[in-house]
């Protein structure tokens, strides 16, 4: 399952006591990552730019259902992996490289990916539940 990152709990706290929120992200990107990439973004190492050396794919999401999950509504293509790696999590951003890391989580087994093979997230494969 997919968590918040320290960055959205900390705007949704301050929201509560009477702080702005952050303006929404214009658009939202996906990283794939060796290891975890931790809630505040700081273990885990991304592997992005060595599957597809054109960065973070963007991500569309859908609005939530009654349970309080989202789930991306288009195609998140890596493309072919330009290089080998191992992919064991993701993080969805709010920037293409660097910005803000929004919520990440582990894919249900961790995968090798051979240089040419193609990546990529179907159709409402990818979820977040807010609980």
């Amino acid at each position: 399952m997919a968590g918040f990152s320290d960055y959205v709990e900390n705007a949704a706290l301050n929201w509560l006591r009477g702080t702005a929120m952050p303006t929404a992200p214009a658009g939202m990107f996906v990283g794939l990552f060796s290891s975890d990439p931790t809630d505040a973004n700081t273990g885990g190492t991304e592997v992005t730019t060595t599957i597809r050396a054109a960065g973070r794919p963007s991500a569309t999401f859908g609005a939530p259902n009654a349970a309080g999950t989202i789930a991306n509504t288009a195609l998140i293509d890596f493309s072919n992996a330009a290089a080998a790696a191992t992919v064991s999590h993701y993080a969805v951003f709010d920037a293409a490289s660097g910005g803000n890391k929004l919520f990440s989580g582990a894919l249900t087994a961790s995968k090798s990916v051979s240089t040419g093979d193609p990546v990529s997230f179907a159709i409402g494969a990818l979820t977040l539940t807010s609980d």
